[in-house]
């Protein structure tokens, strides 16, 4: 009878060890989250880590409160949080193209406040997607102006071509696309949305009762003639945003 007891009491004993033998740290909880910090890994479009990321802390209970932290060698970062507040995650890369520097958000995992007690939040570079506040794009946009000379009413009609000239911005080779704009009375009408960002040659048609016809094109903003292609480089930064270009078509 001792025999079972003293066995009964080694199982408890080891099953006690085993209940305080966890994959999490001390202070660690259940998520993986660690006490009072904010955590987490960033990635790049092909799943590497990325180093000096900046990750941005903001303290939505208090205007203009910022906790920083950069991403190690291994991507992560681990900032501690002030003890009061309740905080939302943020990070942007800054990449150099094509002589012209570009400041990219990336995409966050979760998108939601925390607490004090902290939380885990990793991030992505996205070349396209929706953005996780439901506006606006990761990818580039071009708007679409109509020159007082056309006589299109339906530019719904029109189709456009981006062939990439050299690698995207992160390296990558990107492929022909063929595009239009947004649906009448929606939001993207005259917009071309959601464009991994790279240096693109555009052509355009038009595809009327008359069939299919070529328009020409230019930057919006200068006073070049039009051309049957047209080069576009993204401005980094416009005062309509980002990553942004606008064409003028004719016939």
């Amino acid at each position: 009878m001792k025999k079972w007891v003293l066995m009964l009491q080694w199982a408890l004993i080891i099953g006690a060890i085993a209940a305080c033998t966890t994959d999490d740290e001390p202070g660690v909880g259940s998520q993986g989250s660690k006490e009072g910090y904010a955590t987490g890994k960033v990635i790049d479009t092909k799943g590497n880590p990325i180093k000096g990321v900046e990750v941005v802390i903001d303290n939505t209970m208090i205007h203009a409160s910022y906790s920083l932290g950069n991403t190690d060698a291994n991507g992560n970062y681990e900032i501690q949080l002030p003890k009061v507040g309740t905080f939302m995650a943020s990070a942007q890369i800054v990449k150099q193209y094509n002589g012209r520097r570009y400041e990219l958000d990336l995409a966050p995992d979760v998108f939601e406040a925390f607490s004090i007690d902290g939380a885990v939040r990793n991030f992505e570079w996205k070349l396209t997607g929706e953005r996780p506040e439901g506006e606006g794009y990761f990818g580039a946009t071009i708007g679409l102006n109509k020159s007082l000379y056309s006589s299109i009413f339906d530019e719904e009609n029109i189709e456009f071509t981006l062939t990439p000239v050299g690698n995207l911005i992160d390296g990558s080779k990107g492929s022909v696309l063929k595009m239009k704009s947004g649906k009448p009375y929606s939001k993207n009408y005259g917009y071309l949305v959601d464009i991994p960002l790279g240096r693109y040659e555009m052509t355009a048609y038009y595809n009327g009762e008359n069939g299919k016809s070529p328009l020409k094109l230019r930057n919006h903003f200068s006073e070049d003639e039009y051309e049957n292609t047209l080069v576009i480089d993204f401005e980094p930064s416009t005062m309509w945003g980002r990553n942004s270009f606008y064409i003028s078509y004719v016939e």
